[in-house]
């Protein structure tokens, strides 16, 4: 896995703050957890998931891995200070630590968007869930990233993003394929809903400031390989990423997106299903 952001100190307090602006927008949208339940969140970077998870459900048992090892050490400090309790390790979500049927729920969040074969990973949840256990992902469409007015170096800033992303082996579209995912994976009862979101400007109103604010922590850090990697013009990338910033000084200034919650349920008689097929087959 090509983690294009990095692992610096300014990308872990970003990834912190990240959480922080979807925390009641995405991540505490739905009430998902009970208490007594074993929750692994995969791809857990520094914990700013499982940190707000943490203080808002003191009754679950969490647990998440990362490959990076700067992100766990970081993730148990940040966890530390906030009181949760959490088994962390480092590791590949393809090869979980785990044993069968370790958990209630698997939670991933912008996480597959960065895989070339998020299918290995999904299996992998599979295996430790428990039967009627529940996996929740939730993942975006950069292509349904749009601002008002519309511009040209705009749009070609983010053609570098997903370029991007594809060159370094992830999928920046991978919001709408989560569902025939986790099919393929085994999972029944699979929804996927799509949640719009859209930012305007509007007097004693941050929303639209604070959203792009957002953007501009991912994106100009992202400047230099967009043109190295994917040969972006630097001087139109810049303009691009300008025109994003002036957007809440412009009365008629709006930012849309759309983020996918996707969830699946591995089958009651889940520990026998797959042995079967395989039999079968």
């Amino acid at each position: 896995m090509d983690y294009i952001h990095g692992c610096d100190r300014s990308e872990q307090e970003r990834l912190i703050a990240q959480a922080q602006f979807w925390q009641s927008r995405v991540l505490l949208r739905q009430n998902l957890l009970q208490p007594g339940e074993r929750m692994l969140e995969i791809g857990c970077g520094v914990g700013a998931v499982l940190g707000i998870l943490g203080q808002h459900y003191p009754g679950v048992s969490f647990a998440g891995i990362d490959l990076q090892a700067e992100q766990i050490n970081y993730a148990r400090q940040h966890l530390s200070g906030l009181g949760v309790e959490c088994d962390l390790r480092v590791g590949d979500a393809a090869h979980l630590p785990w044993p069968d049927q370790s958990f209630d729920q698997v939670y991933a969040v912008w996480f597959l968007e960065h895989l070339d074969r998020p299918e290995r990973v999904l299996e992998e949840a599979y295996r430790v869930l428990k039967p009627g256990g529940r996996i929740i992902l939730t993942e975006t469409d950069y292509a349904t990233l749009l601002v008002w007015p519309s511009c040209g170096d705009f749009q070609a800033l983010m053609q570098a993003l997903q370029d991007l992303f594809i060159q370094a082996g992830g999928n920046p579209y991978i919001g709408r394929r989560l569902a025939p995912l986790l099919l393929k994976a085994g999972f029944t009862s699979t929804s996927s809903t799509p949640w719009g979101f859209h930012f305007f400007s509007q007097p004693d109103d941050r929303e639209l400031q604070d959203f792009v604010a957002y953007l501009d922590e991912i994106f100009n850090p992202l400047l230099e390989q967009m043109q190295t990697r994917v040969q972006g013009d630097r001087a139109q990338l810049q303009r691009g990423l300008e025109h994003l910033t002036r957007l809440p000084s412009r009365p008629e200034g709006t930012a849309s997106v759309t983020i996918y919650r996707a969830t699946g349920v591995k089958p009651a008689a889940a520990s026998d299903s797959k042995l079967q097929d395989w039999m079968d087959g």
